[in-house]
C-alpha cells in the first residue's frame, strides 16, 4: 500500500457568459474592461452555490473508484452555511456513511492547497473538496476573471496515481485581495504590487523548499500548476529560470478564476494528460503560499479515463444574455410578480426524519420483485410485500422523461418553470424538478442525469433547502 493521490475529479457549471457581453453591457461606464473581453468564464446557475458544486467534483472523483473515504474536507470562502456543517450535506448527497467525518475548511483561497499540503505528510483517507461561487459587482474587473467551479482530489493508502515527494509553506499576511464578513464582493489591491511583493517574492521561497527538500531541482519540475494569470507566471518563469512552457494552462480564457478550488482543478487538468514519472507542482498563493511536489506512477493510465474538467469544457451552452446573467446571480431584482411571493419554511423535523431520502436520493429496492422505487414505503408498490425494501440511491443512474411542462406562470429564477415524471430502471418513477435546460429543449424519451441543487430558498429564515434534479446528460 502506497499514499497518495487515488483519483480526480472537477466539475464546472455547463452556463457560460462570454465577456465580450459583459463589455457590450457596462463597457459605456467603464472602458477599461476592453482590454479583459475576451474568451468565456463559468457561471453557475440559481440553484447551484459551493456545496452543489462540491457535490458533483465529488461525485466525478469517486465514479468506478473502490474506495469510501472516511474523511471529507470542503475548502472554500463561499460556504452558504456559517453555522451548519457544509461538507455534512455534501457527505450525505454522496450516500457516505453518517460515521465519516466531515470538517469545513474555509477563510483564505489557500484552503484547498493548505489542505493538500497538510495532507501530503500522510493522515486517513481523505476526500478533498474545493468549491467557490463568488459574486462579483457589475462593471468590475472580477466580474470578467472569476469563474464558478469544483474540483476534488481522493488522497489516501492505496495504489495511487501520484505519489507525494514533499510540501511546503508560508504564511504572510500581504493582503493582495480581501472580503469583509459582511460583504457581498471581494476588494482587491493593485496587481502589479501584488506580482512584485507576492508572487515574485513569497512564492519562490516555498517552491525552493519544496524542491531542496524532495531532492528535486527546479529543472526537472515538468508542470508547474500556478493559481495565477499568464503575466503573473510568466514573470515568475523568469525569476525562477523554468521554462514558460512548463506552467499548466490557467484556464482563464474557457473558465476564469474559482478560487480556492483553482489549484485543485489545474491540477486535475494536468492529471488528465500527464505521463507516467513525471513531476508536478502545485502552487497555491493568498496571504502566503503552499507549494506540493508531486509525482505520477504507472497506475495514471488507468485510473484517469472519463474523469476531470474536459468533458465539462466540451459541453457547455454559452449565453450572451447579461441581464439573466445578473438575475441567476442576485444582482438584480426583477419582479417575477405575486406568483413568486411565498413562504418557504422548512419544516425541520420532518426534514430531519427523511434526510437521507432527500439528500442522497435513497430510494427503496423490493427483495421479493426487485422493483426500484422512491420514496421508499412500507409496502412495495408492485407485489404489495411489507417490509421488502432495501435502501438504494437514484443519483447515480440515468433516467428518462415520460412526461414533462414547461410552465410559464408558475415561479421559477430561471423561466419556464421545467417539470415531469422521470422514469428509472427497474420501475422507479418520480415528479422531479428538472434543470439546466432551456426553453423546447426538453423531450419525451430523452435521457436525463441527476444533478444536486438547490430547491427553494427561506428567505425570511436565510435557509436553503436541496433536492435532486434531472439535467441533460454531458454528450
Amino acid at each position: 500500500m502506497t499514499y497518495g493521490i487515488l483519483s480526480f475529479g472537477a466539475y464546472l457549471p455547463p452556463l457560460r457568459i462570454t465577456r465580450q457581453a459583459i463589455l457590450a453591457a457596462v463597457g459605456w461606464a467603464v472602458p477599461g474592461l476592453r482590454g479583459l473581453a475576451a474568451g468565456e468564464r463559468t457561471v453557475a446557475n440559481w440553484d447551484e452555490d459551493s456545496i452543489t458544486l462540491a457535490v458533483e467534483a465529488g461525485r466525478d472523483c469517486l465514479a468506478g473508484i473502490d474506495v469510501v473515504p472516511p474523511h471529507v474536507a470542503l475548502a472554500s470562502t463561499t460556504l452558504p452555511f456559517a453555522d451548519r456543517s457544509n461538507s455534512g450535506v455534501v457527505a450525505d448527497a454522496l450516500n457516505l456513511s453518517t460515521a465519516t467525518s466531515t470538517e469545513d475548511l474555509a477563510g483564505s483561497r489557500r484552503a484547498a492547497s493548505s489542505a493538500l499540503a497538510r495532507l501530503a505528510h500522510g493522515g486517513q483517507t481523505t476526500l478533498l473538496l474545493a468549491a467557490d461561487c463568488r459574486e462579483t459587482k457589475p462593471g468590475s474587473t472580477q466580474e470578467m476573471q472569476y469563474g464558478h467551479g469544483a474540483a476534488a482530489l481522493l488522497v489516501g493508502e492505496g495504489a495511487p496515481m501520484a505519489v507525494f515527494l514533499s510540501s511546503s509553506s508560508r504564511h504572510e499576511d500581504l493582503v493582495d485581495q480581501y472580503r469583509a464578513a459582511d460583504a457581498d464582493f471581494d476588494y482587491s489591491l493593485e496587481e502589479r504590487w501584488v506580482r512584485e511583493e507576492g508572487y515574485l517574492k513569497i512564492v519562490p521561497e516555498v517552491i525552493e523548499e519544496a524542491a531542496a527538500r524532495a531532492g528535486v531541482s527546479l529543472s526537472e519540475i515538468d508542470h508547474v500548476v500556478l493559481h495565477a494569470g499568464v503575466d503573473t507566471a510568466r514573470a515568475l518563469a523568469k525569476r525562477l529560470n523554468i521554462e514558460a512552457k512548463r506552467f499548466a494552462d490557467p484556464l482563464g480564457a474557457k473558465v476564469g478564476d474559482i478560487g480556492a478550488a483553482h489549484p485543485l482543478l489545474m491540477l486535475a487538468k494536468v492529471l488528465e494528460t500527464a505521463g507516467v514519472g513525471e513531476r508536478i507542482l502545485v502552487v497555491g498563493f493568498g496571504q502566503g503560499a503552499d507549494a506540493v511536489l508531486l509525482q505520477t506512477t504507472e497506475k495514471l493510465g488507468a485510473l484517469r479515463a472519463g474523469r476531470g474538467p474536459t468533458h465539462y469544457l466540451e459541453h457547455h451552452r454559452v449565453t450572451e444574455n447579461y441581464t439573466q446573467f445578473l438575475s441567476l446571480r442576485g444582482q438584480i431584482a426583477i419582479d417575477f410578480g405575486i406568483r413568486s411571493e411565498r413562504d418557504n419554511r422548512t419544516a425541520l423535523s420532518a426534514f430531519y426524519r427523511k434526510r437521507r431520502d432527500i439528500n442522497s436520493m435513497l430510494g427503496g429496492r423490493c427483495r421479493v420483485c426487485n422493483t426500484l422505487q422512491f420514496p421508499r414505503s412500507l409496502v412495495c408498490v408492485k407485489c404489495a410485500a411489507s417490509d421488502s425494501q432495501d435502501g438504494e440511491s437514484l443519483s447515480g443512474l440515468t433516467g428518462r422523461v415520460k412526461s414533462f411542462t414547461e410552465d410559464w406562470l408558475a415561479y421559477t429564477p430561471s423561466p419556464p418553470y421545467i417539470y415531469g415524471n422521470v422514469e428509472f430502471p427497474d420501475g422507479a418513477n418520480v415528479m422531479l424538478e428538472f434543470t439546466d435546460f432551456t426553453a423546447g429543449q426538453v423531450k419525451v424519451g430523452d435521457n436525463v442525469r441527476l444533478v444536486f441543487r438547490i430547491k427553494d430558498f427561506d428567505t425570511k429564515r436565510n435557509f436553503r433547502r436541496y433536492f435532486w434534479k434531472p439535467a441533460p446528460l454531458l454528450g
